[in-house]
């Protein structure tokens, strides 16, 4: 299998959040980082690969990816940051219609109506990477030098990818890995199905990539 290996950086154009990590009166961002499948779905959704549907479909992480022509790695920055805390209201009773067992349980914790949350702020870069199975270029699909991802909560964010000049080493996420019964070394553990791999070249990434299939 020839895999197409681009180097992308993605830039940040709106805030967004992810409910990441439970703190007191809400849920923390990690911002350092932006998951692989969020990257993938996005690009996805961007590439007119998503299915047209109201309800969303059963969770088949490892059926959809290998319906895509493409992996991502995780996407990183050195330079992290976020905006301060917004109050956000998620109303289930009123626009979910839920029975009043799930509406007491909607205001309480983590799913409460009110809750805190910081976004990543716009202008921000991460660098990742794309690979293409059997060749596929996303970019060169669209004809496009930019290619625009709606991400995070409710995928109320949009980032833009752009092809890097140069090579950089990138993460994978063992997560989706053992998806694919790749079981790969974890150097940082950031949630059950966001676990960060040492560093690979872009090549050894490839070369692994190769193998969820």
């Amino acid at each position: 299998m020839k895999v197409n290996i681009l180097p992308v950086k993605a830039k940040t154009l709106t805030p967004f959040a992810y409910h990441s990590l439970m703190v007191q009166g809400g849920t923390a961002t990690l911002p350092e980082l932006a998951g692989d499948r969020a990257v993938a779905f996005g690009l996805a959704l961007a590439l007119g690969m998503t299915q047209a549907r109201v309800a969303l479909p059963p969770k088949d992480y490892k059926g959809h990816i290998q319906a895509m022509p493409f992996r991502a790695s995780v996407f990183t920055t050195n330079e992290p940051e976020l905006l301060p805390p917004l109050t956000r209201r998620l109303n289930l009773d009123g626009e979910a219609g839920y029975q009043k067992a799930v509406q007491d349980v909607a205001k309480k914790g983590n799913l409460k109506e009110f809750f805190h949350i910081q976004e990543i702020p716009p202008d921000k870069e991460f660098a990742g990477a794309l690979f293409g199975l059997d060749g596929f270029d996303p970019f060169e699909y669209l004809g496009a030098s930019i290619i625009v991802v709606r991400i995070g909560l409710h995928r109320s964010g949009m980032l833009a990818l752009t092809q890097a000049r140069k090579d950089f080493p990138v993460r994978l996420n063992a997560s989706t890995a053992w998806l694919f019964d790749r079981e790969l070394e974890v150097e940082r553990y950031c949630l059950h199905n966001l676990q960060l791999t040492p560093e690979y070249s872009l090549d050894q990434a490839a070369e692994e990539v190769s193998r969820w299939t």
